[in-house]
């Protein structure tokens, strides 16, 4: 029984350690790696959404290592900022940046969504491969608003559904690598 004003040790839980603010560390410089990457990586593949891969596979990646809550989000922010702040280009631009915030708040529900659920391991990583098409699909729509990114009007119809499917699959596969790569260190991590 407590006494009013003593002291209770009864359900006290950490709530910041060590190990939480390393893997906050963790999540920031793979962002800015993932930053550097998107401003100066070129690749020849010169398609809509393909630079979800630089950045969100090893977001996620480091996410689910790191088992930080927003991990993800402080990810995402952290990759366009640093693309930005070095000229780089990530899905239209810094007017329109939280919405990439927004696709790392997407693959961090994702991995909530999973830590409550029982799924087997091959679900996890289809649901985190859907949840990359739906972060990617969510950069998209940012650029159609962007007034420097592309402009698609109901002319152009054809060619907007064609942006759109390769940001889905470009997310979905960033998605993909990522669980893959989040999980394999996992297990790398407990041997």
């Amino acid at each position: 029984m407590n006494m009013p004003g003593s002291l209770s040790i009864g359900k006290d839980r950490v709530r910041w350690s060590k190990a939480i603010s390393d893997g906050y560390v963790s999540v920031v410089v793979v962002g800015v790696l993932a930053g550097i990457t998107v401003a100066f990586a070129r690749t020849p593949i010169h398609v809509p959404g393909h630079k979800a891969i630089w950045w969100m596979a090893p977001i996620l990646a480091t996410r689910l290592v790191t088992r930080t809550g927003a991990g993800a989000s402080l990810g995402a922010f952290v990759t366009a900022i640093t693309a930005l702040s070095l000229g780089g280009r990530i899905a239209g631009g810094i007017a329109m940046m939280p919405l990439v915030i927004l696709a790392g708040v997407v693959l961090d529900a994702g991995v909530q969504i999973v830590q409550r659920h029982p799924f087997a391991h091959w679900q996890q990583v289809l649901f985190f491969a859907m949840a990359g098409a739906a972060g990617n699909l969510i950069c998209f729509v940012k650029r159609l608003f962007d007034p420097m990114g592309a402009f698609f009007s109901a002319g152009n119809f054809k060619d907007m559904l064609t942006a759109a499917g390769s940001h889905a699959i470009f997310g979905f596969l960033a998605g993909l690598l990522g669980a893959a790569a989040g999980f394999a260190l996992l297990r790398f991590h407990h041997r």
